[in-house]
């Protein structure tokens, strides 16, 4: 039952993470044609990099992995008022700990950014300019983190979709600003980076607003207090530790890539943000999205003691993933240099910016899978209390990421950079899930890699047709000399010539994932009319 429940409610939000991430990259144009690559945009992203990065560590990673299993235990076997007490109570100990940090950060931000970016250090405008920017983003911590902790009581209720829209409006501020407030604060891009960090800003807080309110219809009353002593606070305290260090892995390795690149060429910080943005459609839109349904019913099985139905869930949850993240990535990978120069070839990013840029997503979106199963099975090891195992996969992993990219980046510049995450993500899925199968006694592993194999075959036929597509179009209608809009329909015609022939190609050889997901969708839309 609970495979259909995942596949219905991870198409939903699919919708909705697919939204958000177009309406992200849409941003990302407008950033990249107002701050281009240089200073500016590397000063920019390096700043954006600590907030987002103790976000992660503190909130969507750490705080949700610890958060929901504790709360879904309270709905089970606890009553609704001491229930949501400690929801009230998480949330007030919460912002006086991101009080006391976002005052720390503003105040070290010098500090902060020696640390992160030591190859700013000799150019005195460009470090000037991140620790000033810093400081101003620095609240951004407060606002996603408390909206990060009303997304773990809403998925632990079940609610999904309006979680799922959070972040659409968090890229609908900063749209708005770069559109309306940017242009108004000057010429030249080191004053117009300002109104990004306005629309960051205003955006969060409203992330915040929209799930405050169905967080209260649900039940939850604010009250002025904070006990230590919870039990249950304590519970998610404990989890939290072990956490930040395993959930976050990615971001770490991300954040070792930030510190790296800062002393590789100029632009190095910019290309790997954007390589990396690629690589989120695909894990955003279904690999994080299954993660995120998947994750109150594991809880839920895992409080029960009920293994045979976590052992199905999870086998169903990667199977339906890497339906989607496998012949995405193959299709990025194939299509990168067109997408990459329709997304990003405004304005002060030029050509060689686009292209360069390309290099970095196709080694990112060679890790997609591994990124989502990580995502996946990390959650996993905390509903079942096996935390310490995770925590030791991750440091291993975050080690192996340093030692690469120390190996890599001097022999492939910024694309030695993404190759070590890129592999370090491998070894670190690969790790979880041996030890997550002796844990529970198996994950069906003979059936799980022939389906992969099947997936992936399939997948690199797609990729080829696609990448045909865009070719024989390119060359017949010679798209150089026709505008953006044409090129754009080149590359929708590639892309859709693939997802057609997967979707043939799937159904020809047995996998159901696809009629699953669009039938959960159909239902959905249906139940609401």
């Amino acid at each position: 039952m609970s495979s259909k429940q995942i596949a219905k409610s991870a198409a939903i939000v699919s919708l909705i993470t697919m939204l958000s991430r177009v309406l992200g990259y849409v941003r990302d144009a407008i950033s990249a044609a107002i701050l281009g690559v240089g200073w500016v945009s590397d000063a920019f992203f390096v700043a954006f990099r600590i907030p987002n990065m103790l976000r992660s560590l503190l909130a969507e990673g750490a705080l949700s992995s610890a958060f929901i299993p504790v709360f879904t235990d309270y709905l089970e076997k606890k009553d609704r008022r001491e229930t949501w007490l400690l929801a009230v109570n998480v949330l007030n100990a919460l912002s006086l700990l991101l009080v006391l940090i976002t005052f720390a950060g503003i105040v070290f931000a010098p500090f902060i950014v020696t640390i992160m970016a030591p190859g700013f250090i000799n150019d005195p405008q460009k470090f000037q300019l991140t620790v000033s920017l810093t400081r101003w983003l620095f609240p951004f911590i407060l606002f996603v983190s408390i909206a990060a902790l009303f997304l773990g009581i809403l998925n632990s209720l079940k609610k999904f979709s309006i979680p799922a829209f959070a972040p659409v409006v968090l890229n609908i501020s900063m749209i708005l600003s770069g559109v309306f407030i940017c242009p108004r604060l000057g010429d030249t891009p080191e004053t117009q980076v300002y109104g990004w960090v306005f629309g960051a800003l205003f955006g969060s807080f409203l992330e915040i607003l929209i799930q405050w309110i169905p967080s209260v219809k649900e039940g939850l009353a604010w009250k002025p207090f904070i006990n230590l002593k919870d039990e249950g606070l304590r519970r998610i305290g404990k989890l939290m530790i072990p956490a930040t260090l395993a959930q976050s892995v990615t971001q770490i390795n991300l954040l070792v890539n930030t510190i790296l690149a800062s002393l590789l060429v100029e632009g190095a910080v910019t290309y790997l943000y954007y390589g990396n943005r690629l690589m989120q459609l695909p894990l955003g839109v279904f690999g994080v999205a299954v993660a995120t349904v998947s994750f109150p019913f594991i809880s839920q099985y895992a409080s029960r003691g009920d293994f045979d139905s976590l052992r199905d869930t999870i086998h169903s949850s990667l199977k339906q993933a890497f339906f989607v993240v496998l012949p995405a990535s193959a299709g990025l990978i194939a299509l990168s240099v067109p997408i990459n120069l329709l997304l990003f070839n405004y304005g002060r990013f030029q050509y060689d910016d686009a292209i360069k840029t390309a290099g970095v997503s196709a080694v990112y979106c060679t890790a997609i899978f591994a990124h989502t199963g990580v995502k996946i099975l990390t959650q996993v090891f905390y509903a079942i209390n096996k935390a310490g195992t995770a925590v030791k996969i991750s440091v291993s992993s975050m080690i192996i990421n340093i030692l690469l990219c120390v190996s890599l980046m001097f022999s492939m510049n910024y694309l030695g950079l993404a190759l070590a995450t890129s592999l370090a993500a491998l070894i670190q899925f690969i790790a979880l899930y041996f030890y997550l199968s002796k844990f529970i006694n198996g994950l069906k592993t003979k059936e799980f890699l022939a389906y992969c194999a099947k997936v992936t075959v399939i997948s690199l036929i797609m990729a080829g047709l696609s990448y045909l597509t865009y070719y024989l179009l390119n060359a017949n209608f010679n798209a150089a000399d026709f505008s953006r809009t044409i090129n754009g329909f080149i590359v929708l015609a590639a892309i859709t010539v693939g997802v057609i022939s997967y979707g043939i190609m799937a159904k020809l050889s047995g996998l159901d994932y696809a009629e699953r997901i669009m039938q959960g969708i159909v239902n959905r839309f249906n139940k609401k009319k």
